[in-house]
Formats: structure tokens, sequence, C-alpha cells
């Protein structure tokens, strides 16, 4: 059954979007994803992405440690944490963010271009009632405490969206005045659509009862409504090859601004036409705001595998939850359709084509400079997507992070430090070697105790950086200082 794989694989992927790594300013192509108006002015003249991975595993419950990792990922502690008797709602989250073949380069001093390809793959579940889901997932279990009543308004849904994403994006320096330094950038995209799947159960009333004969757990007094709708690829048998399969396609953007405080600005000047230093990073305070994820997909809606039906089980009826066990989320309406007494069709509940919107965020940056290149970041991410009316949405979860770092061209060391509504407090780090990067945003966490994230990011890329014209200057004079040697 996908829902508990689901689940528990939350700690057997990998990382969040780039935490840490994202704040620098040696980022190349690959800073065009969290703020589109970073390339401006880049430290690089151009800049290469190979490949860039990210992921990430998290929930509001199940926990693990790095110094345990065998008895953290036991199948029957992972069990135990995200669903049971004193479970409660379970909420998770997965992300998987690859990074294709991307490229930028400065076609003017003020502006800069990026072609960038992107796949990305997310899973949402909400407020799925732990009880209910052990008695599911285990057919049934004699230490639940039965009989076990539900009575909830909460939208409980679990969903997912793979989809992949060709850019173009363009950056802006729109003001460049005494200590004053703004930039913005926008890129347009377009999306092509893998699959979409969700499943759905709205205002549940109902109790587990336990058929202490038969051994089965079954539900009674029950209303509510469930459903499901589908698109494009099937996730139960998902493969990596699904992801260059489109079934829809869509269009997005993102766009954002970034303004710069350079108190020191003449230092920074060179040239009689009072050009920029571009090999330096000049500013103070560094301030940037950027919305990004705007934008759907339209899907096809699958009749063979969507439904809305409302569930009753009323008078001595009993539905035995065992018979879910088994079920493969794609034959979810099959089994509904083989059981009219308890799932009653809703009529002209689903339309042919549904839009499926991107993960909408609203994300704010500030760094500060506080010695030559040590830096201190403080960023906070926004989900502007409500998902209670549309399941089938994809969203990112409340974030704020701190992130002191020390950075030159060739080196960069990270210590994220972040809190979010699902996973609360986690503490990572994320190093670059030159074209070569790697880190976690919850690593130090699960190592010195526990941690309900599981990410990693690794990747390479490559680029030539601004050169420093006094640099070259004294370069040449040392060649021409430099004695002819002696003939043999």
């Amino acid at each position: 059954m996908i829902l508990p794989s689901l689940l528990c694989s939350s700690f057997i992927t990998f990382s969040q979007d780039y935490t840490g790594y994202r704040t620098g300013n040696y980022t190349g192509v690959n800073s065009v994803f969290f703020n589109p108006a970073n390339i401006a002015d880049s430290r690089y003249r151009w800049d290469v992405n190979l490949i860039s991975v990210s992921a990430l595993g998290g929930n509001n419950q199940a926990s693990f440690k790095l110094k345990n990792l065998s008895e953290s990922f036991n199948a029957d502690s992972l069990e135990n944490q995200l669903y049971g008797r004193n479970a409660g709602p379970t909420s998770g989250l997965m992300s998987a963010n690859l990074i294709g073949p991307s490229f930028m380069f400065n076609a003017t001093k003020k502006t800069a271009i990026a072609i960038t390809t992107r796949s990305r793959v997310m899973a949402n579940v909400e407020e799925i009632d732990g009880t209910l889901l052990q008695q599911v997932v285990d057919g049934y279990n004699s230490e639940a405490g039965l009989p076990y009543t539900i009575t909830s308004a909460k939208n409980m849904f679990v969903n997912m969206n793979a989809w992949t994403e060709f850019g173009a994006s363009v950056g802006q320096v729109l003001i460049d005045k005494d200590k004053h330094f703004l930039k913005g950038g926008i890129t347009f995209k377009y999306l092509a659509g893998v699959g979409n799947a969700y499943l759905q159960i709205k205002n549940l009333t109902t109790t587990i009862n336990e058929d202490k004969v038969a051994d089965k757990a079954y539900l009674s007094n029950t209303t509510g409504r469930i459903g499901t709708g589908f698109g494009g690829a099937s996730f139960d048998n998902f493969e990596a090859d699904d992801l260059t399969s489109f079934d829809s396609k869509g269009f997005g953007a993102d766009i954002g601004f970034v303004y710069e405080f350079r108190p020191d600005q003449a230092k920074y000047r060179t040239g009689d036409n009072y050009e920029w230093k571009r090999y330096e990073n000049k500013y103070k305070l560094r301030i940037g705001v950027a919305l990004l994820d705007i934008g759907s997909l339209k899907y096809k809606r699958d009749m063979t595998r969507s439904g809305a039906y409302d569930l009753g089980v009323t008078g001595g009826e009993r539905f035995y939850l065992s018979e879910l066990s088994n079920v493969d989320l794609d034959d979810y309406k099959k089994f509904f359709d083989s059981r009219p007494q308890f799932f009653t069709p809703v009529a002209g509940n689903t339309e042919n084509e549904y839009k499926v919107g991107l993960p909408t965020t609203m994300q704010l940056d500030v760094d500060y400079n506080l010695y030559r290149n040590f830096y201190l970041s403080f960023a906070g991410q926004f989900s502007l997507v409500n998902n209670d009316s549309k399941p089938y949405n994809s969203q990112y979860k409340n974030t704020f992070t701190l992130t002191p770092r020390y950075e030159t061209g060739r080196f960069g060391a990270y210590l994220p430090i972040n809190y979010n509504e699902l996973t609360k407090l986690n503490a990572g780090v994320s190093l670059r070697f030159g074209p070569v990067f790697v880190g976690s945003g919850s690593v130090l966490t699960a190592l010195v105790g526990e941690s309900k994230q599981a990410d990693l990011h690794i990747g390479i890329r490559f680029g030539v950086l601004h050169k420093s014209k006094d640099g070259k200057k004294k370069k040449k004079e040392k060649e021409e200082k430099k004695p002819e040697p002696a003939n043999q």
C-alpha cells in the first residue's frame, strides 16, 4: 500500500532544497532557483551546472539518530512512531529536486541570462489519523485500545506530484546609485507534467471496533466522504523513465528582487567610467525577496481511477479495514465500486480536466557581512498554497533558517539552523569545494540527538569568475621583470 510506504520512506530518501548552500554568493546558475535576480551582477562571467540533487523526507512523528541507524530505521520502530494509538494525526513531506544541464552568462555589464532544466517530485501527507492508519496497514492490532472513535472535521489527504521544468531567466541591474544597488529578475518556465495522484477523506465520523473472534478491526456508525484523483503516470509503479513521459503541460514563473547596501562603495569602483569590481562581494547588507513557483499544470483526469464517494456504515453493518491492506492506490476506485453498500458515488463530483497548482512560496533573505568573508543570513520561506479545497496541490512548509557562513571563490562553509512547522528545529552543515558541493540541513541534529527529517544535497557545477584587473596587471608586471634564462 502506497501511503505507509510513503511515510516510512521519508527516512530512506534524502534533502531539503539546498539548505545553507543557497545563501552564498558563489552558487552560479543554481542561484536562479532561489531568486532569479541573483544572476545579475554575478561573481561569474559564465557558469554551467552539470547535475545537482536535493531531496528531503520528514514528518511530525518519527525521529532517528545517526549513532543508532539500525534501530532508528527498524520497520517496527518507525511504524510505532508514525501510526498507532499514541501517534495522533500524522503529516509528512517528501521532495526531490534534480537540476539538470543549465547555464548562465553575462549578456552585458548589467544583464545576465540563464537557461535551466529541472525535474521535481513532491508528496504531502496531512492529518492522517494514526490509529486508523495502523488498522489499515496491519489489518488488526490488538494493542490499539479499541473501540476508538474519530470525529474529525479536518481534511485528511495524501498527494503526489511529479513534473519537469524548462526555464529561461533574465537578471537586470535596475538601480546603481551611490550606496544603493537594486537588481531584479524573472524566470519563465514551460512545465511538463508527469503525474498527479491524491486521496482525500473529509468530515469523517466513525468508531473502530475489534472482532476478537476473527482478529480483525472494523468500522461502524460511519459517515464521511472519500475521494481519489489521478492524472498522468501511475505512482504505484513509478520509475525514473516516467520523468520524461509528459502527460500534461502548463506555464510558470519566478520573480525576485535583491537590494544591496554598499556603504564603502568607493573602494569597489574602478576605471574612468566608474565600473564595479565585479569579482568582489561589495555589500554590507543584502535583502532579497522572491515569489517562486507561480503557475499550474492542467491534467486530464483518469476516470478509470478517479471518483468521489459518500461513506456510510450504519446499523449493524461492519466494514473490515483489513480489506484495504493490500489494495494499491490505483485500484481504490475499483475497490469502492465493488462495495456499493458502503460507498455511494457522488454524481457530478469529478471534472474531466483539473489544474494542479505549483507549490508557490514567498522567499525572504537578509544577509549581513560580519567581517571580510564571514556572513550571517536569515531566511524565511512562506507557503502561499491552501490545499484544503484542492488536495491535489503540493505544498512546502513555512520555514525559518539562520545560516552563519564563511566563503571565498574556491571554498564555502555553511552552518544552517532551521525551524519549520513540520519537523521543528534542525541544524546541519554544507560545504563547497570549487565546483563540488555537498550538505544537509539536519545532519548535526541527527548526530547529537534526534531529527524528524533526513535530507541531503549534492552537486557539481563550474564557471569562470570575474578576474581582478589589478591582479592581472601585477601578474603581467611580475612576468616582465622575470629574468631571461641564461643561454646554455
